[in-house]
């Protein structure tokens, strides 16, 4: 069984590096985005304004969706359907639980503390910080250490 969960871990490791490649840094963890198909995802959602305008209010700090729509001040109609997409894609996160009008609502944040995009000749490079906090509760990231 040791032997199995030993190949497993290596499998595991293999398709993550074919996905992305991490470094640690201090405190936090440098992510490059190797696979074309999350760089094209990516470079999409980050070319539309409104997007930009969740990610830049989720980067610092844990909110409701209700207040990601009022900092943003993007129309709720497309926002909620942004904010939607960008959880099933993994990109912002539940960060926790907050009480509000006797009720448990859901607080998010970005998966990554920083997004830096370069293009050097017809290469693409997105990179990613990740904070440890957040790098140890993944289980899917996790497993490349």
């Amino acid at each position: 069984m040791k032997h199995y969960k030993k190949k497993k871990k290596k499998f595991e490791k293999e398709c993550i590096n074919d996905i992305i490649r991490i470094k640690k840094t201090d405190g936090s963890y440098s992510v490059k985005i190797i696979d074309q198909k999350l760089i094209d995802l990516i470079l999409e959602l980050c070319g539309d304004f409104e997007t930009r305008r969740i990610f830049g209010c989720l980067f610092d700090s844990e909110l409701t969706i209700p207040q990601i729509l009022n900092e943003s001040k993007i129309p709720k109609t497309s926002g909620y359907r942004k904010i939607e997409n960008l959880i099933i894609n993994g990109l912002i996160l539940e960060s926790g639980k907050v009480l509000s009008e006797s009720k448990k609502i859901s607080k998010y944040k970005c998966v990554f503390d920083e997004i830096k995009i370069g293009m050097k000749k017809n290469d693409i490079i997105i990179q990613g910080v990740i904070n440890k906090k957040i790098f140890d509760k993944s289980t899917s990231i996790n497993i490349t250490n």
